[in-house]
C-alpha cells in the first residue's frame, strides 16, 4: 500500500475518531462548567504524568519492532496484558499509601480517585499499546471504530444528564468508565482477529531487553516533552484561581485538537520510516506537509482574533469568557508542535531518538525558567507567551538537526511555500496514491 494511500486511511479513520473525542469534550465543558471540567482535566494531566512513566513508553517500541517485524505481534499483545495488570497494582497500592497528598487539589474520596486512576491508567496502556499493534499491521479502521462508537455513547449520556437531573458524579464516573472500555474494546479485537489467544507467549529475554533500551530512550524525550507540554498546567493551578486554570486548560486542550491532523500523519511515517520505506518520499512530504501547517494556522490566528471570543463562549459555554487570548498566544507554539509531531515521527522512526531528546530538554530549561519568574505574576497569559516561545525553540532545533544531516534540503524549502502543495493534497484526499 502506498504511502499516500496510507495517509488517507489515516485521515479518515483517525479523523472520525478525533471529532468524536471533540464532541465528548465540548459536551462535558458544557455540562461540568469552567471549575469543573478543569479540576477534571487537571486530574487526567497528573494521570497522564503516571502513566507516561508506567508505560515507559512502550508504545514508541511497540510501533517500532512491531514495524520491522524485529518482534512477533502475538508476543507484545500478551505482554500489553501483563504489564497492565501489574501497573494496575503498582498504581492501587499507590493510592492506597499517599492518597491524601496527592489527591489535596481535586477533594475526591477515595475509593474514587483509586477507580478514576485505575480506569483511566490501565485504559489508555491498553489503548496505546494495541492501537500501535493495530497502525503497524496498517489497520486504522477498527481501533478507531471501536473507540468513535464509545465516545458517541457517552456524548447521549451526556447530552441526557444535561436534560434531566442526573447527577454530574454519573457522568464523571462514565468518562472515565469509558476510557477503560476503549482499552478493552481494542484488546479483544486485537487478540480475537490476530487468533493470538492460539498462542499464548511473552517476548524472550533478548527481546524484552532490546524493547525497554529503545522504551526507556524514547520515554526520555516523551517525558521531557510531557513536562514541555504540560508543566505550565501546575504553575497556573499554584498561582491562579481554579476558573482561570479551567480556561488555560480548555484553551490548551483546544490546541490539542489542532494537533490531531499532524498526529495522524506521524502515526504513518512512525512506522513507514521504521520499516526503512520511502524515505526521500517521507522526507519531502514532512516538508510539505509542514508548509501547509503554516498557512492553515495563519488563517486560524485570523479567524480567532475576530471570532474565537464569541465562538468559544457559544461552544463551552459563559465560564469559559477569558480563554481566548490565551488560546490567540499559544497558536503559534501550537504550530510549532504540530510541525515538531512529524519531525519527531520521523526520528523515532529512524532509532535518532536522543534527537528528540535533546530538544525537548533545551525546551524545558526555557519553559520552567519562564514560568517561574512570570507565570505567578502574569498568569496564564504569561504561560501561553512562555509555551509558545519554548515549543518553537523545540522545533528549531530539531529542524536545524533535519537539515544538517541532508543536505539535499535547504531552510528555504520549509518555509518557501509552493503551487504543488495544494496538488499533493488534492490527489491525497480524492484518490490517496
Amino acid at each position: 500500500m502506498t504511502l499516500n494511500k496510507l495517509l488517507q486511511q489515516s485521515l479518515l479513520w483517525r479523523g472520525f475518531c478525533f471529532l468524536t473525542l471533540l464532541i465528548v469534550n465540548v459536551l462535558l465543558s458544557r455540562f461540568l462548567h469552567s471549575d469543573g471540567g478543569g479540576r477534571i482535566y487537571y486530574l487526567t494531566n497528573f494521570f497522564s504524568l503516571i502513566l507516561l512513566l508506567a508505560s515507559l513508553s512502550m508504545e514508541s517500541g511497540y510501533t517500532y519492532y512491531a514495524s520491522s517485524l524485529k518482534i512477533d505481534q502475538h508476543k507484545l499483545a500478551w505482554f500489553s496484558i501483563l504489564w497492565t495488570v501489574i501497573v494496575g497494582m503498582i498504581v492501587a497500592l499507590l493510592v492506597n499509601t499517599f492518597f491524601y497528598k496527592i489527591s489535596e487539589p481535586n477533594n475526591f474520596r477515595k475509593e474514587d480517585y483509586l477507580l478514576y486512576s485505575l480506569e483511566y491508567i490501565c485504559g489508555i496502556l491498553l489503548m496505546n499499546f494495541f492501537s500501535v499493534l493495530f497502525f503497524a499491521q496498517k489497520n486504522y479502521f477498527l481501533p478507531n471504530l471501536l473507540i468513535s462508537i464509545i465516545n458517541i455513547l457517552l456524548s447521549v449520556l451526556v447530552i441526557v444528564a444535561s436534560k434531566t437531573a442526573l447527577s454530574p458524579s454519573i457522568v464523571i464516573h462514565s468518562y472515565f468508565l469509558s476510557v477503560l472500555l476503549d482499552g478493552i474494546a481494542i484488546a479483544v479485537a486485537f487478540i480475537w482477529i490476530n487468533k493470538s489467544y492460539r498462542t499464548i507467549s511473552l517476548p524472550s529475554t533478548s527481546e524484552f531487553k532490546t524493547l525497554i533500551r529503545y522504551s526507556i530512550l524514547a520515554l526520555a524525550g516523551n517525558f521531557i516533552f510531557f513536562l514541555v507540554y504540560r508543566i505550565d498546567f501546575w504553575f497556573v493551578e499554584h498561582y491562579r484561581t481554579q476558573t482561570e486554570l479551567g480556561n488555560y486548560i480548555q484553551a490548551s486542550k483546544l490546541g490539542q485538537m489542532l494537533l490531531i491532523i499532524p498526529q495522524i500523519l506521524a502515526s504513518v511515517v512512525f512506522p513507514q520510516t521504521a520499516e526503512g520505506l520511502n524515505e526521500a518520499n517521507i522526507k519531502q512530504n514532512i516538508l510539505t506537509l509542514s508548509r501547509l501547517l503554516m498557512q492553515f494556522f495563519l488563517i486560524l490566528m485570523i479567524l480567532a482574533y475576530f471570532f474565537g471570543k464569541f465562538v468559544f463562549v457559544q461552544i463551552f459555554g459563559s465560564t469559559f469568557f477569558s480563554m481566548h487570548l490565551p488560546f490567540l498566544l499559544l497558536l503559534p507554539g501550537i504550530l510549532s508542535l504540530a510541525i515538531l509531531t512529524l519531525f519527531s515521527a520521523y526520528f523515532g522512526g529512524s532509532n535518532r531518538v536522543k534527537v528528540n531528546v535533546i530538544g525537548a530538554s533545551v525546551a524545558l530549561v526555557f519553559m520552567v525558567a519562564g514560568n517561574y519568574f512570570f507565570t505567578f505574576k502574569y498568569g496564564m497569559i504569561a504561560a501561553a507567551i512562555i509555551s509558545s516561545i519554548c515549543y518553537s525553540i523545540n522545533l528549531f532545533y530539531s529542524l536545524y538537526v533535519f537539515l544538517r544531516t541532508d543536505t539535499s534540503f535547504s531552510i528555504l524549502d520549509f518555509f518557501r511555500w509552493q503551487k504543488a502543495d495544494y496538488l499533493w493534497v488534492k490527489q491525497l484526499l480524492i484518490r490517496g496514491t
